[in-house]
């Protein structure tokens, strides 16, 4: 089974720094919404053009250079939980993943975000593999960025 995590809040919406453009059918013709106005999406790359994508400002503060690895979609705020979950196991941290902590498990709420966030910090120095170090390393600062900024995960799977 597959697992993709991705913002609860996407910030570049509440912000109001997302780039929206009309999303497109596969006719090449504008699709719409119930009421007939054009259905919108946001733009990754236009918003992170203009300096709008609070993921891509917070990354580049961050320093990590390493370990991202984005959701099916390529979004790069999106996350591959189901890499992460890997990469718990390779690590040893058992009790603890990247699926949702609710009744359906669909949401990670913030607090159990930065949970699993501190359980990889005090792991990531008995860490030896430095592929699994990297991307736990990368996981550790996206847990507590969308605890921060998101509000928590939305766990798709």
């Amino acid at each position: 089974m597959g697992l993709d995590n991705f913002p609860r809040q996407y910030p570049c919406k509440t912000q109001g720094t997302a780039v929206l453009v009309a999303r497109k059918g596969g006719d090449g013709q504008d699709l719409l919404e119930d009421d007939g106005t054009p259905s919108l999406a946001i733009s990754c790359d236009e918003t992170q053009a203009c300096g709008g994508c609070p993921w891509k400002n917070a990354l580049d503060k961050s320093g990590i250079t390493g370990g991202a690895v984005y959701g099916m979609f390529g979004t790069p705020c999106w996350y591959r939980g189901k890499y992460g979950n890997y990469l718990l196991q390779e690590a040893g941290i058992e009790g603890n993943d990247f699926y949702g902590d609710n009744e359906d498990g669909t949401e990670k709420s913030s607090e159990s975000c930065l949970v699993l966030a501190d359980i990889i910090g005090e792991e990531l120095p008995n860490i030896n593999d430095n592929d699994v170090r990297e991307g736990l390393n990368y996981a550790e600062w996206y847990l507590r960025w969308v605890a921060e900024e998101c509000d928590g995960l939305v766990c798709w799977y």
